[in-house]
């Protein structure tokens, strides 16, 4: 079989699972419609076992809001906020499912240059962070050559500031570039899941009782022993959790 065959059908068979993606997508819009949500919801899991997306983390969130599964909701929200961090829909469906939540507590704040550090981040994604560090990298290249082999002295300052603004931006797109994926790697975050949860003292059953949380709160990861987390709430409460009653964002 030629090369040439081989991509047709890989072509044809991308062409089919498309095709297919987007009719289980008009199903699943439909049974919403229909405020068949459950259905809708079975849906949107087949799809996310396929690949993610904001799109689709946030279906599936406002079929789990239906539903009453405010953890999950919250949940689908947060990681679509995540893929997507500057869509209004999803930010305002966020901080409505939020304000049904039995646990009122203000969110995690950073100091103010942190905060507008890690909004920058969220401008472009971590793969769009990279191609714009190597754009900007082959554009100080360019002109640093230029610099090096042009006889013309007004060229050759020119050339020189650009090529290291446009290397001083490379460096900060590379930063951007892993910041963002470690984030993705290694987001802290949380959210219960349980309807309530005891947060202990110590990782154990027998732990004194510190404090009770409940579905949909976000709670950042600290540290882990076997089958608890050691949890942070924006508060700055710190206790001990089983495992089983969070799910990580």
């Amino acid at each position: 079989m030629t090369k040439y065959n081989l991509l047709i059908i890989g072509f044809l068979l991308l062409s089919f699972s498309l095709v297919a993606q987007n009719k289980l997508e008009k199903e699943a819009e439909k049974f919403y419609a229909e405020k068949d949500y459950r259905q809708a919801s079975q849906i949107y899991e087949t799809l996310m076992k396929q690949g993610e997306s904001a799109d689709l983390y946030y279906n599936y969130a406002n079929t789990q809001f239906k539903l009453n599964n405010l953890g999950q909701a919250i949940l689908f929200y947060e990681r679509a906020l995540v893929l997507s961090p500057y869509d209004n829909d999803i930010r305002r469906s966020l901080e409505f499912a939020k304000t049904t939540t039995t646990d009122k507590i203000a969110g995690y704040h950073s100091f103010f240059l942190v905060d507008w550090f890690e909004n920058m981040g969220k401008i472009f994604n971590a793969n769009q962070w990279a191609y714009i560090c190597v754009g900007l990298f082959v554009l100080s290249l360019l002109f640093g050559l230029t610099f090096l082999f042009s006889s013309t002295l007004s060229i050759r300052k020119i050339s020189f500031y650009i090529s290291i603004i446009a290397l001083f931006f490379a460096i900060i797109s590379f930063i951007y570039t892993f910041h963002e994926r470690q984030y993705l790697s290694n987001n802290p975050y949380a959210i219960v899941t349980a309807g309530s949860t005891s947060v202990k003292a110590s990782p154990t059953l027998t732990g004194k009782e510190l404090f009770v949380l409940h579905e949909g709160t976000k709670v950042k990861v600290i540290g882990t022993n076997e089958n608890w987390n050691k949890i942070e709430i924006a508060d700055k409460r710190i206790g001990w959790l089983q495992k089983s009653t969070v799910e990580a964002i």
